[in-house]
């Protein structure tokens, strides 16, 4: 079988330099006792003889080329979704990889088949599938033994990782790779956008105190100079909420949830203003709420929100969520309130951050 393999990747090294240097990362080795036929992870190929016995030597060869996708793309190795099991991560996967290759000698899982649209990434596959997995006794959703085996040695390994990025970087020619799917591989060497830092780092910026004195006693040298005080926060910020018809309810939960994790310390008051083409009334942020009331649903313009925050100096800082599909707004040069704009997808981002980052700083908060 081992022979097999390796005609496999001679040919690849003739003709599909990604696949053979991307094979070259891994060792091979067999396994009698999973389940699937092939599978890839913590830096080993690995294929079950009894199963590969019967098949055929295209379909072999095409069931190595799947798994060697996996490996640039880098889902056993990177993007792990948390409260994900390994069926959903592995049915994940596959959607990803049917999605933009064609196969022609087995069948694998498509996103049409749970209802799902095409052209999604990793984790929202992984996510939409996990909540229409059966739950199991224990409470863990059903899986099937062989969707279970594929990703089982699936876990978070930045070394291995950053080898199949070094790899990516180094390939001249992606031979028969559909130009889509090697679209995707590049991009997932590039940095993510951490949202986290972005919004930290933007509370921290517009943090505003205001001193109280208090008693104490005098200071010996210097009387009642030199008075007790205290520093209170008295920040407010405004949110902007793009209530036109692209934006989901389940967005929308998702970003209040994530604002009132990320401004819950330091922050006095958070007015929200929901907008599409015309501004809604503001209203006050208590909390995250399950229940998201939505009006207008239109479509959608940036500037009366931009006017109103120059109107309102007395706000600290402002959020912007939204899909980003409007024309860019004038942003007055008197503006002096600090703006972040805030996006649901790496695709939205790469669309509109450079005419956003002119204004502010500019973040990705996807759905979880």
């Amino acid at each position: 079988m081992k022979e097999r393999i390796a005609r496999i990747a001679q040919r690849w090294f003739l003709s599909d330099e990604p696949l053979f240097l991307a094979f070259c990362t891994h060792r091979v080795v067999e396994n009698r006792e999973m389940k699937c036929i092939a599978r890839v992870g913590r830096g080993v190929i690995e294929f079950n003889p009894l199963l590969c016995f019967h098949t055929s030597d295209k379909e072999l060869e095409e069931r190595l080329r799947v798994e060697v996708i996996r490996i640039l793309l880098k889902h056993p190795y990177d993007r792990q979704p948390d409260g994900c099991s390994t069926t959903a991560r592995a049915l994940g996967s596959n959607c990803v990889i049917t999605d933009n290759y064609r196969l022609h000698f087995f069948e694998m899982v498509k996103p049409v088949d749970f209802e799902l649209p095409s052209q999604k990434h990793y984790e929202f596959y992984a996510r939409s599938i996990q909540q229409l997995l059966p739950k199991g006794e224990q409470g863990q959703a059903g899986e099937s033994d062989a969707d279970s085996d594929l990703a089982a040695n699936w876990q978070q390994d930045e070394l291995m990782a950053a080898q199949v990025d070094q790899v990516i970087n180094n390939v001249k020619s992606w031979g028969s790779m559909p130009g889509h799917l090697v679209d995707q591989i590049i991009a997932s060497t590039k940095a993510r956008v951490d949202y986290r830092k972005i919004l930290a780092g933007f509370r921290a910026s517009i943090l505003s105190e205001k001193r109280k004195l208090t008693r104490m006693r005098p200071n010996r040298r210097f009387g009642f100079d030199a008075m007790g005080s205290r520093y209170d926060f008295c920040t407010h910020m405004l949110i902007g909420v793009d209530c036109s018809g692209s934006i989901t309810k389940t967005d929308l939960r998702n970003f209040y949830s994530t604002i009132n994790r990320f401004f819950k310390y330091g922050i006095k008051q958070i007015d929200v203003v929901q907008f599409d083409v015309k501004l809604g009334e503001v209203q006050t942020l208590v909390k995250a709420s399950e229940n998201v009331k939505v009006t207008g649903r239109g479509g959608t313009l940036f500037q009366p929100f931009i006017d109103f925050v120059a109107k309102h100096p007395e706000y600290d800082g402002a959020l912007i969520y939204t899909d980003g599909y409007a024309p860019p707004p004038k942003v007055p040069a008197t503006i002096r309130t600090p703006l972040c704009w805030v996006l649901r997808s790496e695709r939205e981002l790469k669309e509109h951050e450079s005419w956003m980052r002119q204004s502010g700083r500019v973040c990705v908060v996807e759905n979880t």
